[in-house]
């Protein structure tokens, strides 16, 4: 019977590099190196502008939750139990929507993109429709709702709420309750 090979008593050991510690923060306390300081006084004096304003972020929150309207009811679609070609037509408006979150195109048109009859088109509108999520403005010009479409608090749908907002209160997006079948 053969026997199993045995390692050497003295096989090198494993080294292990170590990584370069990272330079010194020239940040101290959260304040800035008195010559990065000097840098800026610098182009003040040479023209430069001065303020105490913070610089604006892409994203802000408005009132006391942290989340944006649009993500809260993209978390809850699965709610709305819209069927396979409403999804479909929503995810083709929200990313083929104008400035005014108008979509031009007739529901044959849209058929066609789809490969589907008009009549299965027509029904996936009307369920979107029936949940706000979108609705006709004239013949072949469907608007989405622009909470759904755009980002919370960017300036495109802060406009376009406040040009819209009777047509909004309107058109409230409500998202349902789901029942427990086990707790009926």
């Amino acid at each position: 019977m053969a026997q199993p090979l045995r390692r050497s008593a003295q096989a090198p050991a494993k080294t292990f590099r170590l990584a370069p510690a990272p330079p010194p923060s020239d940040a101290v306390n959260g304040m800035e190196s008195a010559q990065k300081l000097l840098l800026r006084l610098g182009e003040l004096v040479d023209g430069g502008t001065f303020t105490k304003d913070a610089p604006r972020r892409p994203y802000v929150f408005y009132g006391t939750q942290h989340l944006s309207m649009s993500q809260v009811i993209e978390d809850n679609l699965w709610k709305f139990k819209l069927t396979g070609m409403s999804r479909d037509v929503l995810d083709h408006m929200k990313t083929n929507h104008d400035t005014e979150a108008l979509v031009e195109m007739t529901q044959s048109e849209l058929a066609g993109k789809f490969g589907v009859s008009q009549s299965k088109v027509s029904r996936a509108i009307t369920q979107l429709s029936h949940h706000n999520f979108t609705w006709k403005e004239r013949r072949g010009v469907y608007r989405l709702h622009p909470l759904y479409a755009y980002r919370w608090g960017s300036i495109k749908q802060r406009q376009l709420v406040r040009s819209l907002e009777k047509v909004l209160l309107a058109h409230e997006i409500v998202i349902p309750t789901v029942r427990n079948e086990a707790t009926r």
